[in-house]
């Protein structure tokens, strides 16, 4: 059986050995979920609700609908914390792995935690050449293009990703014209 090794403590651990409750998901695991964005994601972790700009874990949140207002729930993008109102709009490519660890988690995590922390790890660059590109054409003239290239040189290693989305509206602007 495939081990599943999650950084849910601020170090490497397999997910057997931590202590906390924690739903991780490989990157085969996101693709096989169809897993693109936080509200997919809801589907998948028992008590976890987005609606709208705010999410809730085991019912604990922020209910308030402002650029400046904080949730209970912590959104970390390789370590880094983001303001929940932006990063659950974020559509979720090229990512390693998502964690999700559930319970008051200020002493690993700090500030607005109070619920848990949603933990994306993005792909690291390899020694390898390689990459994907995968595109989808919907109704709405919908055209979602998702990417990703590593590029070694020598001793350094990079990694450039990219997302595309452009689709037309639900309904026409009668003074325009426009969807």
């Amino acid at each position: 059986s495939d081990e599943i090794v999650v950084t849910a403590q601020k170090r490497e651990q397999k997910l057997q050995d931590v202590p906390i409750a924690v739903s991780a998901f490989s990157a085969d695991t996101i693709a096989n979920r169809v897993i693109d964005d936080a509200q997919d994601l809801q589907f998948s972790i028992p008590n976890l609700v987005f609606n709208g700009a705010s999410a809730t874990l085991r019912g604990i949140g922020n209910s308030a609908i402002s650029s400046t207002a904080e949730g209970g729930l912590g959104y970390h993008v390789n370590g880094v914390y983001l303001n929940a109102p932006r990063a659950l709009e974020s559509e979720y490519f090229d990512v390693e792995r998502i964690e999700v660890l559930r319970g008051p988690q200020g002493t690993l995590y700090g500030r607005n935690t109070t619920a848990g922390v949603i933990n994306i790890i993005t792909r690291k660059p390899t020694d390898t050449l390689e990459g994907f590109l995968s595109g989808t054409y919907g109704n709405y003239d919908t055209v979602k293009l998702k990417g990703a290239v590593n590029i070694p040189l020598g001793v350094w290693q990079q990694r450039i990703a990219g997302y595309y989305l452009k689709r037309d509206g639900y309904n026409l602007n009668l003074f325009n014209g426009n969807r």
